[in-house]
């Protein structure tokens, strides 16, 4: 069995020394053995901190990532769903049959079934559903739930994927530009392959709430601005 330092973790794992640390606070990462006054880590750490990453990167946040391993989870736990040891993992597109269909469009009818085809969330495809990405196509049906039609909301699915592709080309560009400036100042070298799942893990915890923010900001700004309008209209200015 493999043996490292947890210099040596933190190289081959591209996880720093100090996250290491933090993550055995956290009780998500085992704690070391000892050879002698040398704390010494095994693949089975390893292993531990590429699982973490890969549900980081699906964006778990290490609270619920601590009770996927202090748990042993059920077929249909949330859980298993996010469990890399597990053989469930939901693919950003997949086929489902008609009943798997029915059970996600629930008592919403079937307009919205051509709705969504139209706007290209879900083709036919042989005796077969296609989703292209089910994160958009829960999207769809939470914002058909609340008013917004499936048209609208596909629009709104364009406009975010080319803004979003912009800003991700430029972060991975900064990642690159920095390789060869280390790691979180531990001297790991960027590798845009090994990092990769970081990355995700980066945009998951912050993109949401960021994108979220402003576009409360933007609806606040607006709902100013139509209020100020009549005003400026009764005032002759």
């Amino acid at each position: 069995m493999a043996r490292y330092t947890r210099a040596e973790l933190a190289d081959v794992s591209g996880v720093a020394s100090r996250t290491i640390r933090y993550y055995h606070s956290l009780g998500v990462l085992p704690k070391p053995s000892r050879a002698g006054k040398e704390v010494v880590y095994s693949d089975e750490h390893l292993d531990r901190l590429r699982d973490i990453v890969a549900m980081q990167a699906r964006g778990l946040r290490l609270e619920a990532i601590r009770e996927v391993f202090d748990t042993e989870p059920q077929a249909g736990d949330w859980r298993a769903l996010f469990d890399p040891r597990a053989s469930q993992a939901v693919e950003r597109s997949s086929f489902i049959d008609d009943a798997e269909l029915v059970v996600l469009l629930g008592d919403r009818g079937a307009d919205v079934l051509a709705e969504l085809v139209s706007a290209g969330y879900l083709a036919r495809r042989g005796d077969r559903w296609f989703i292209e990405d089910h994160s958009m196509f829960k999207a769809a049906l939470v914002l058909y739930d609340v008013g917004i039609d499936v048209t609208l909301s596909g629009v709104l699915r364009t406009m975010i994927q080319s803004r979003i592709a912009v800003l991700a080309d430029e972060l991975v560009h900064t990642v690159r530009d920095a390789a060869g400036t280390g790691y979180g100042g531990e001297g790991v070298g960027v590798d845009l392959s090994r990092f990769r799942d970081r990355l995700l893990a980066m945009a998951w915890e912050v993109g949401g709430a960021t994108l979220a923010a402003e576009v409360e900001r933007a609806a606040a700004e607006e709902d100013t601005a139509a209020h100020r309008a009549p005003a400026r209209a009764a005032s002759g200015r």
